[in-house]
């Protein structure tokens, strides 16, 4: 008789420990392109679309969700979403989607945005699951040549300059930020920034690996809306300049390669001739999907 109830006692405990290990409900986050990062460099937005998964054998009592975007360990902000009981209370299974973008603007390298679904049966069991998507910005080359050159002239010779074989008719270029003047002395001439164009940051140097070094570079320098430029007219020297132009929020670096002036078309050239290069990044590819 003692050992029938040592052999009860040992099947009551088997079965007391199987119970315990069961998961009455399971929670599942899969993500429709498989974003784990998104790379800053890539995009201004990110858009994410999750299916979620909730099975439950005693039937579905609640489903809470949320997102985290934590910088390490610190919360930077959190935010709760609901969805309508009626849709899955009681259900065993139940299924949605849960479609969100991640903005360039709110987030930084480093940081972690944390998708949780958080879900509970009728007996109060509990599960969840967190999709994790780490935030990085790898650094934007520019371009490894120089643009051809873009000429311009005074906006009073558009009519008739020219350079060898290439008529200037044009004063203005959005591309570089650059407008010509009409303002000259007797050994410069004036640019100001063209439309789009927010100033021009005058550098020492050309050599710059990324449009993340030019926006340094321009931030950490003296943004002018005018700058004055050398050009060679017989014995006066041109000078070339190399300045950082903010056009349209993007970071352009501009050589002035070349300044001629020549009114009576002198040395190949007529009119007031004005030669500029640029670099900037290179065309970016989509957010990592």
């Amino acid at each position: 008789m003692k050992n029938f109830k040592i052999v009860m006692i040992l099947v009551a405990a088997v079965a007391f420990f199987c119970s315990c290990g069961e998961k009455t409900v399971t929670v599942n986050v899969t993500e429709k392109n498989d974003v784990v990062t998104y790379d800053l460099s890539s995009a201004a937005s990110l858009p994410i679309e999750l299916t979620c998964t909730v099975n439950a054998d005693a039937g579905i009592k609640t489903i809470e969700l949320s997102r985290t975007i934590m910088n390490g360990e610190t919360v930077v902000k959190t935010e709760a979403y609901e969805l309508e009981n009626a849709d899955f209370e009681g259900k065993a299974d139940f299924s949605f989607p849960w479609a969100d973008t991640l903005l360039k603007a709110d987030l930084a390298a480093g940081y972690t945005v944390e998708y949780k679904v958080t879900a509970a049966d009728k007996k109060d069991n509990q599960d969840s699951k967190i999709y994790p998507i780490n935030v990085v910005e790898t650094a934007t080359p520019l371009s490894a040549n120089w643009s051809e050159v873009i000429y311009l002239t005074r906006p009073s010779m558009t009519g008739y300059a020219q350079i060898g074989s290439t008529r200037v008719d044009q004063a203005e270029n959005t591309t570089i930020g650059v407008k010509v003047t009409n303002t000259n002395t007797s050994t410069q001439t004036q640019i100001e920034t063209a439309a789009g164009c927010a100033g021009f940051v005058v550098v020492n140097t050309d050599e710059f690996a990324s449009a993340e070094a030019l926006a340094e570079a321009y931030n950490a320098g003296t943004a002018e809306t005018s700058l004055m430029l050398d050009f060679d007219y017989h014995a006066k020297a041109y000078t070339e300049k190399n300045f950082i132009s903010k056009v349209n929020n993007e970071y352009v670096l501009v050589k002035y390669t070349q300044g001629d002036v020549c009114p009576n078309g002198w040395n190949n050239v007529a009119g007031n001739v004005y030669g500029f290069k640029y670099k900037k990044a290179e065309t970016s590819t989509p957010a990592a999907k």
